[in-house]
This record gives C-alpha cells, sequence and structure tokens, in this order.
C-alpha cells in the first residue's frame, strides 16, 4: 500500500477545475444467443460504456490548487500580472497628473460657489428687510 504524503493528491472538490470526469452510460441488454457461438445463451444483464473518457480542463474559470508536494500554490491566469511597457507607465504618471490638476481645479471652483451661495443669502436676507421696513 503507497504512503499518502500532504499535498501529493488533489482535493475531490477541486478535481473538475483540473480534470473533467469520464462520462458513462448504463445500458440494460435483454436475454440473447451469442452471435459467435449459437449454442451459448446470455440472460439479460445490464453493461456499462465509457461514453467519453476523462480529459485534462485546459481553461479552469477559477484559481485551483495543484499539489506541488508538500507546498499547495494557487494558479490563477486571471491575477498574474506582467510588467508594464514603459510606454503605458508615462501614459498613467501624465493622467495621474491631469487628475490631480482637476481636483485642484474643482476644489477652487466650489470654494467660488460657495462664496455666491453665501452673497445670494446675504442679498436675500437684506432684501426681505427692506420690504418689511
Amino acid at each position: 500500500m503507497p504512503v499518502q504524503v500532504s499535498g501529493t493528491e488533489l482535493d475531490p472538490n477541486n478535481m473538475a477545475k483540473v480534470r473533467t470526469a469520464e462520462s458513462i452510460h448504463a445500458y440494460y441488454l435483454g436475454p440473447y444467443v451469442d452471435p459467435q457461438d449459437s449454442g451459448v445463451r446470455h440472460d439479460a444483464h445490464r453493461i456499462a460504456r465509457i461514453e467519453q473518457p476523462a480529459r485534462w480542463n485546459l481553461t479552469p474559470s477559477a484559481p485551483t490548487a495543484v499539489p506541488l508536494g508538500p507546498v499547495v500554490a494557487v494558479a490563477d491566469p486571471a491575477k498574474q500580472v506582467g510588467q508594464l511597457s514603459g510606454e503605458l507607465e508615462s501614459k498613467i504618471a501624465q493622467a495621474n497628473t491631469l487628475i490631480a490638476a482637476l481636483i485642484e481645479q474643482n476644489d477652487v471652483l466650489q470654494a467660488q460657489l460657495e462664496k455666491r451661495d453665501q452673497a445670494i443669502a446675504d442679498l436675500s436676507r437684506r432684501l426681505s428687510e427692506l420690504e418689511q421696513d
């Protein structure tokens, strides 16, 4: 009997992420005479046939735990990050600079709007006071 070592067997719950199971279909056969030898009669029985053999899943859609000996690594192609090119890094830096400038302009405009709102409120209050007199 082989010795089981941690991390060398795949968890049954993760098996479909690595390999698809084979498809087996059972058929019922009634009694029949053997076509090779007419002196042999077969009783009714069930046979099982492999309809589709097991295959490797080459397009996993979820992170898959692959046993690599005592350590288990998670292979998720969606999370593998490649290095950015110099041109892309400069475009990102330029976009970040523009965003910072827009935020600063927004803050200035917001302050101006608050001053105008306050001035309008003051004028409305003065007008109300003049109308009451």
